[in-house]
């Protein structure tokens, strides 16, 4: 039996200038689904107490059970009008209680269903998610193809809401628009899991990708100290050749200068281990080249990696943000910032906040260790 509703992920946004009456239709809404969430929940348990007795009962009882009717769990009129007889006919107690638990279950599952379903049909119809969708195109598509919103004014409206990154074939998407009010949550439908147990795989992903690192950066640390170690261990014994023979002087020097140049060269290296590199371009310009481009309403991406040259660099030991200016790429004012290559994700990688003027904006890097010797590229439009 395909699943109904299985964790529910509400994402829910309000413009600032709608009416209360506008937020609290929203809000019932969200309600509404919660609670069709928890009657969910409820239905789930009712629905595996529900199996085994089938299945006790199919193997006790001289009526064996299909597969078919075990999947459909709930009994047809012709199987509930023969388990009444049988009931009546029943001299086994133990028989008789499972075949009245079984009516009784099967009624509770009824009535479930039609509570869930009754609170559905207030809720308006939700978008089922197909393999290749994403919620900022379904949202996007939805606010220009069915309430009739220029692209501009919606990816305004969209760019207000939280989206969810990822979602699975069978996930429902429901969505509201009205007076200048749009809202979107995102329920499990019949997917095999949920927007929670998603947002928590990858959160686990991330989470084991930068305990790797950290391992890796502990063991490069020994092993810089070991050489620390073992540097010092040089030293001595040069100060030891410099007591025996005085002629050991101008060698002594030559590796001390050696020594300096190398430890200029770490910091050069170290730097450039703790930098990113970027480079600021007009967007529109960048694209007449074909060096970036986007699918339809989609996020701008890089297609000529190779072609653009990141001259720049910070160094983020010292820094946490990348100011940009609109001179900087011909611009008499910033009205957008694209951050490419895509997989830097914004309001979790990075945030973008432009200046009053439109003269300038700062790119506040949120998790440095992403950026750390990465090439990035800023383009302002």
């Amino acid at each position: 039996m395909k699943k109904l509703f299985s964790g529910l992920l509400i994402l829910v946004l309000f413009t600032s200038s709608c009416s209360w009456f506008e937020k609290q239709q929203v809000k019932k809404m969200e309600e509404m689904a919660m609670k069709i969430d928890k009657l969910n929940d409820e239905l789930k348990q009712k629905e595996e107490a529900y199996r085994q007795l089938l299945a006790e009962y199919g193997l006790k009882g001289d009526k064996k059970l299909t597969p078919e009717q075990m999947k459909m769990l709930s009994l047809t009129p012709q199987q509930r009008e023969y388990l009444k007889k049988r009931l009546a006919q029943e001299k086994d107690s133990s028989y008789s209680a499972i075949i009245q638990e079984i009516l009784n279950k099967d009624e509770e599952i009824k009535q479930l269903r039609k509570k869930i379903q009754d609170l559905k049909d207030k809720l308006p119809k939700p978008y089922v998610v197909k393999e290749g969708d994403n919620h900022y195109d379904i949202c996007m598509r939805y606010l220009t193809e069915q309430k009739g919103l220029t692209p501009e004014e919606a990816q305004k409206l969209v760019e207000r809401v939280n989206l969810l990154d990822y979602l699975l074939p069978g996930f429902e998407v429901y969505l509201f628009y009205n007076d200048g009010v749009f809202g979107t949550f995102v329920i499990q439908g019949t997917a095999s899991m949920s927007p929670n147990q998603i947002k928590r795989y990858y959160k686990t992903k991330l989470i084991n990708e930068r305990d790797k690192a950290r391992q890796e950066a502990e063991k490069l640390s020994a092993e810089v100290k070991d050489l620390e170690a073992r540097k010092q261990e040089l030293l001595t014994q040069l100060k030891e050749l410099e007591q025996l023979k005085a002629d050991m002087q101008a060698q002594i020097s030559s590796l001390t200068s050696k020594n300096k140049a190398l430890s200029q060269e770490n910091l050069k290296k170290e730097k450039m281990l703790n930098s990113v590199f970027y480079h600021v371009d007009n967007y529109r310009s960048l694209r007449k080249k074909g060096i970036v481009g986007r699918f339809l309403f989609g996020k701008p991406k890089l297609k000529k990696f190779n072609a653009v040259k990141f001259e720049r660099s910070a160094d983020l030991r010292e820094v946490d943000s990348i100011t940009v200016k609109a001179e900087d790429a011909g611009l008499v004012r910033i009205n957008a910032i694209y951050i490419m290559p895509s997989h830097f994700v914004k309001d979790k990688d990075y945030q973008i906040k432009i200046s009053p003027d439109k003269k300038s904006a700062v790119v506040y890097l949120l998790n440095p260790d992403k950026f750390r010797m990465s090439k990035v590229l800023i383009a302002l439009r």
